[in-house]
Order: structure tokens, then sequence, then C-alpha cells
């Protein structure tokens, strides 16, 4: 039989045991940070472990379930009983799942509120996008991801919102043993007071829910307000924030006197004319409609919309820098090789070794140890620069062991505080030297990034965009995007910087170029009537209309710039190389002064794809990781390429000199993109200028295709004359004859054919010409 006094020192024992446990539980919980080494977790590997298992099964609800361990641990270390303990325990898990159930719907139907939890609950999750959900990735699957049986889809978020509410309440109550009669009068009693204090200010046509809405909580007003609303302008919120409770009584609409109930006199007062009330369609259609392009109004995006990047501790970098030096002079000297290491320069993810050779030192036998050196420095590769240029030293470029990344928000502060601004920013990232790379596309003028699958290109490209939407209205720069792919640029077919929807059809890319080359002729015919030698000269013109008027063309206020920013130019050149190379060379050559500018990105970085005339007018480059060397020739004019890292690792060669400058590229999640749209598109509307560039017809716009009512290619007459003259109607002898590509060369055939011009493919035979020259001269 056990004693008492033993039974109590075992309860205790569970106890304090029980208590540590929910203490460890807890710390690994709030030191968890997704990507972060887990020697910076307070609990170590352990702690990092529990934290991500308890993050992604259980979501903020893992910290309920500290506090229901540590109540436990609390009554058995004091040898409390704890009366009812499966009953307790069954009323916990039914709380906690609907506790998540309603963390899901509202991370779902309220997506400012579930970030601005997800920030309090999530403070260290900088480094990369959150991956977690507020009510646990289970709940999440089930209230709305289950393909065919899911909450949303059979109670509606509202049906979701009352049950589990009522739910979560009520085994509330039940766990701390208070009737529910007590409860619902104790809320009651609670509700009459609000009503109570604010008769006052709240519409007396306002329902009571709603009166405690914009009371307790006037930052859900917009979500839950009612149908109609005021035909004003809506703008939307750029923060949510709640109201604190003592900022109730002192408001000045809530202390104001009651109004005294006598009887007024009608003819004494001017009833106001009542404002009218419209549906939120026919608001948002209103705010359309008195929208007129005046971008005045419109607000650059704040930085507070990126989130910030995780802060690293240097004191172990430091140190590892100082070993790594060491070793490499030791190495060098083994070699036989006299040289001392001078300066250290730390970037984010490289560092750079200056090593100062003794006199009657080769720099080619330091060049030939590069295999050597990255075996006794323990390094996945390495890069030498031999010599750096304007220093009489070698650069050795060694990756960290503790790479560090580049916030695309970091790069918006540094950039906020230049003196000068410049005209078409693109915040790249930050050098070996820890240097911030930010430069202007007017001076480029036009950039070509190719990179490995997996190099950070389209990283690369989404900074590019989010740099020219932070620092530009869309009156001041404007925008065309070809995707091939489909998917990586389509977020921004929203913004109102477009000039058209995101490009994915080959040949709307070749219409999309032939129009820019025609708006630069239109830019350039501008420039000469007025004399201006660029479109600076131009926006800085002082207006005479009397002049413009007499020019007989249409002359804009100001001419913004345009970017064309092309994904996947492999795909456009293997569909029709000559038909898009010609355009793009044109651009590349002459748009320069009418503010048109052209940045290509590829995969393949193969001369095929990047040609010579491509290239030639091509002065900056992107490298990011190639497969070869041979790749590297071809997009740097020299090897090194193949060497980068990855993940944004990447060489830099700007305009008018060889050096290059390698550069560890700034990252933005998606998650922080699609905020930015949002909130972009919250301020202005979509204007596209062309909403498709299919039907573009050849005497309304842009001298692409024959009249309207017809879709025959602007080459159809050429096509028509050679196989009429040759007698020869074959796809592969239109292709050469025209030096067009494939598919535009069968595309003619067909429409050949449909005039009538050539019989139809009947199997293996050639076709046959059926019209003469003198049919097709007189039609």
């Amino acid at each position: 039989m056990i004693e008492p006094h033993a039974h109590h020192k075992t309860a205790e024992v569970i106890g304090f045991l029980t208590l540590a446990v929910s203490f460890i539980l807890f710390l690994s919980l709030i030191s968890f940070a997704y990507g972060n080494h887990h020697s910076q977790n307070w609990v170590g590997a352990i702690g990092y472990s529990i934290g991500w298992i308890l993050h992604s099964s259980l979501g903020v609800t893992s910290y309920v379930l500290c506090v229901f361990i540590g109540w436990i641990g609390w009554q058995k270390l004091f040898d409390k009983e704890i009366k009812h303990f499966k009953i307790k325990v069954m009323y916990f898990l039914l709380l906690t799942f609907s506790l998540g159930i309603l963390l899901s719907l509202i991370e779902d139907e309220y997506p400012y509120l579930g970030r601005s939890l997800s920030e309090i609950f999530y403070p260290s999750s900088a480094r990369y996008p959150i991956p977690y959900h507020l009510g646990g990735l289970p709940l999440v699957y089930l209230y709305r991801d289950l393909p065919s049986f899911n909450l949303k889809l059979i109670f509606n978020s509202v049906g979701v919102l009352l049950i589990f509410s009522s739910t979560f309440f009520a085994s509330l109550l039940f766990f701390f043993n208070i009737p529910l009669s007590e409860g619902l009068k104790w809320i009651a009693s609670k509700f009459k007071r609000v009503k109570n204090v604010d008769a006052e200010v709240v519409d007396d046509d306002e329902s009571d829910f709603m009166r405690f809405v914009k009371l307790r909580m006037p930052s859900l007003q917009q979500s839950w307000a009612p149908e109609t609303v005021e035909a004003e302008p809506v703008h939307m919120p750029e923060m949510l924030a709640i109201q604190p409770k003592r900022e109730l009584l002192s408001r000045p609409s809530l202390t104001k006197k009651p109004r005294i109930q006598s009887a007024p006199k009608f003819e004494e007062l001017e009833e106001p004319a009542p404002k009218p009330r419209l549906n939120k369609r026919e608001a948002a259609l209103s705010a359309q409609r008195v929208w007129n392009g005046d971008y005045k109004d419109y607000k650059l995006p704040q930085n507070n919309l990126i989130t910030p990047p995780a802060k690293v501790d240097q004191t172990s970098l430091k140190n590892d820098l100082k070993r790594q030096a060491e070793v490499l002079e030791e190495t060098l000297s083994s070699f036989g090789i006299e040289a001392k290491v001078g300066q250290i320069n730390c970037g984010p993810t490289i560092t750079s070794f200056e090593v100062h050779p003794a006199i009657g030192v080769k720099v080619q036998k330091i060049k030939a140890l590069e295999n050597d050196i990255a075996l006794n420095m323990e390094a996945a590769s390495i890069r030498i620069i031999a010599p750096i240029p304007g220093k009489a030293a070698v650069g050795i470029e060694v990756p960290n062991p503790h790479p560090q990344e580049v916030g695309f928000r970091e790069m918006l502060t540094a950039y906020s505080r230049l003196p000068k601004k410049h005209k078409i920013p693109l915040l790249l990232g930050k050098s070996v030297t820890g240097e911030y790379m930010m430069t202007d596309l007017t001076k480029m003028p036009h950039c070509i990034i190719a990179g490995a699958t997996g190099s950070g290109k389209s990283v690369c490209i989404n900074t590019i965009v989010m740099s020219l939407v932070f620092n530009a209205r869309p009156d001041e720069i404007q925008l065309l995007m070809i995707d091939p792919k489909k998917v990586e640029l389509t977020p921004y077919s929203l913004l109102p910087h477009m000039i058209a929807p995101v490009i994915t059809s080959p040949q709307e890319a070749y219409t999309a170029m032939q129009w820019l080359v025609k708006e630069m002729e239109k830019r350039y015919e501008i420039l000469n009537k007025l004399h201006f030698r660029n479109i600076d000269g131009f926006n800085n013109r002082k207006i005479d209309l009397e002049k413009e008027k007499e020019l007989n063309i249409e002359v804009p206020e100001k001419l913004p710039f345009i970017v064309g920013i092309v994904d996947e130019l492999a795909d456009l050149m293997m569909v029709s190389n000559h038909d898009i190379e010609t355009p793009i060379a044109r651009i590349a050559q002459m748009a320069r002064a009418v503010g048109i500018h052209l940045i290509l990105a590829t995969q393949r970085p193969s001369r095929e794809v990047i040609t010579g005339l491509i290239k030639a007018n091509f002065p900056t480059r992107i490298c990011f990781k190639v497969s070869s060397g041979i790749n590297s020739k071809i997009i740097l004019d020299t090897t090194g390429g193949e060497q980068l890292l990855g993940n944004g690792d990447m060489l830099f060669l700007p305009p008018g000199t060889s050096n290059l400058t390698r550069v560890q590229g700034a990252y933005i999640s998606d998650h922080d993109i699609l905020e930015v749209v949002r909130h972009i598109c919250g301020q202005a509307p979509t204007n596209y200028r062309i909403p498709t560039f299919t039907n573009i017809s050849n005497r309304e716009g842009f001298d692409l295709f024959d009249p309207p009512g017809s879709e025959r290619d602007v080459m159809y007459e050429q096509a028509m004359s050679v196989v009429v003259s040759t007698g020869n109607a074959s796809t592969t002898f239109l292709q050469r004859k025209l030096k067009i590509g494939y598919a535009r060369a069968a595309s003619l055939m067909d429409q050949l054919e449909e005039a009538g011009v050539v019989s139809p493919l009947d199997g293996s035979k050639a076709r046959q010409v059926l019209a003469t020259s003198t049919q097709t001269e007189e039609s």
C-alpha cells in the first residue's frame, strides 16, 4: 500500500515534469523560425523539430495546448484534484478544434486580419514566406481544401462562423464549469451597456449587431458593412488596425451631451438632402466612371508591405573568416607561393579575399590552383579574379558557410536614402563588398538575363518589376510583359501600369513587338516635329497648345517610359526566329531616346537564342548559374557563370565595361508580390491601352494586319506573289523565300488555301497553284 506522503511526492514530481514540458514546448514555439538554423532555437534541434511539428499541425492553437498542459502540471504540483478530468479533456479538444476552424476562416475571409495575426505569432519568420496557417494545416484542409467535402462548401463561411463560434463559446463555458445561461446573461448585460453608452452616436436604422461591431471592432467595418454604401470613392486601408477599448470614452463623438427631446418647429429646420445610396456593385462602377486617368492622388506603395529580412548574428562569421584567411595563406605557401591576405570583403553569400602575392609570383600560377584551394578551404567552388581591376591583388571568392538573404525591403530602404533618384530604378541586390547594387535602366538601356532553372532568374524579374511599381506612378512608367510559360508574370496583369494583359501567345508576342516598333516611330515623329532630341526634353518642355495644334498630329502632354519584359526568349525564338528577332533588334538600336527599353530573359543562352544581332544591341547582361562555360561565354563573353552558386548568385556586366560584378540578388516572396499588387489595384483600376493584340487592325491601329473583318497576314500579298510566280506551293519554300518561321509560313499557306490560290493538302502530294498571275493582278 502506498503511503500518503509517497503519493504526495509522486504527484509533485509528475506536476513539476508536466510544467517543465509545458515550458519547453512554449520556448520551442516562440523561438522557432522557419528557414533558420536549428542552433538559433532556444531549445536546440529538439526545440526546432517540436516547433516545426506544432506550428504545422496546430498553428496558433499550439499555444493553447501549452497552457492546458501547464494547467495540468500546476494542479498536480499542488496536489489539487481535477474533477471530471476526462470530460475536461473532451471540452478542451472541442474548444481547440473550434478555435482552429475559426482561425482558418479568419485567414481565408479576412486576409488583412490574418496577416496581422501571423506577424504576431510568427515574428521571426521574415526570412521566408510564412508556410504555416493560423489554424494548422489539417484544419485548413478540412475547412476549404478538401476537393469535394469541406466545411466551407457545405455550410458556407457564415454558417461555419455561427456553428463554430457557438461551439467555442459553449465548450469554454463548460470547461470552467459556468452554466450556459449565466454566460448568455453576461453577454447580454455587456451588450446592453454598450448600447446605452453609445445610443446617441449610432444611426437609428442600424441593427444592434452592427452597433456592436462599429464600437468594438472598427477595423472590421468594411468587411461587415451592409450592402448599401455611400456614393463616394472608397479607398482600401493599408493596414488593419484594431482600436483599443480605452479609446471608446475618449472619442469626441462619444462624449456629446444628449439631445433635448423637445418638439422642434419644422418651419425652422432645413433637412439636408439625403445622399444617394448605391449598392456595392453600382458604387464600384460609379468610382470607375469618375476616374479619368489622373494619378495626382496616387500614392506609391510603402515599404511595410514587404516582409522585413531576418537578422543574422555576425559574431561567428568573423571568426570563420579569420580561420579561412589563415588556411588560404597556408595553402598558397604549401605550393611555393608567397602571398599575404589583405582586405576581406564579406558579402551576403560570398566572401572575397584580396591576396597580395610577392614580387616575382606569376598571377596565372595562383589561378591554376583553383581546385586545390577549393579543396583545402572545403568550398563547393571558388572563383579567382586575377588580377582585381585597379588593384595590385588577386581576388579569391569563397562561399560563406552561412549565407544571408538580401531582402527586397532592405533594398527599398537603401534606395530611399539616395540623394538623387533614378528615372527607371532597378534594385538588383548586394555586391560581394556589401554595397547595394542599384542601377538606372535608362543608362543601360536594355538588358539580357540568363540562367538555368532554379538559379534565381524569375525572382530577379520579380524584383525588377517591383522596383518599377514601387517608385513610379502608372502615368510615369508603363509595362508590356510577355510570358510564354503563363505562370511567372500573370499576377501583374491587373496592375494599372500594364499596357495590355500579360501576353502568352507567340503570335501575340510578335504583334506586341511590332506595336512597340510603331510606337517608337510615332514618338520619333512627335520629337521631330517639336524639335526635341529625347524624351526628357519633351516631358520638360513648356507646352504651347497653339503650336502643337498646327502640327496635325496628336501630341500628348507627357510620354511615359515603356519597359518591355520577355520572360522566356528561347520559346519565342524557337517558334518564329526571324519574325521576333527583327523588331527586338530595331527597338534595341533606336528606342532609347524615346523612352522604350527591353529586358529579355532566357534559361538557354545558346547562339540560336541570343544571336549576334541581339547580343550586339544589349550591352548590359546579367548571368545567373548556367550549365557550362560555353553558355557563360555567350552571355558574358567570358567564363565564370558556370561557377556560380545559384539561388540568386549572379554576375552583372554593366554597359561600357568588361568588369564583372558579383551580386547576390534580392528576394521577394510571392505573398509580398500579391500584397503589393492588391494595394496598387485598390488605388487605381486597370486601364489597358490595348486590351488584346489579337485583333489589331491595319488602318485603325498600327499597320500590322489587313482591314477589319480580314485576318490575313501583312505578308499575304507577298506570299501570294511568290507562290503564283514560281508555281511552288510548299510551306518550306515559302519559309525560305520570305525568311520567316515555319508557323507563320504554314499560316500563310492556310490563308492562300482559303482564298482559292492553292489547292488543299492531299496526303503526301504537293499542292497545286490554282490562280494565275493575271487573276491575282485583277483581284
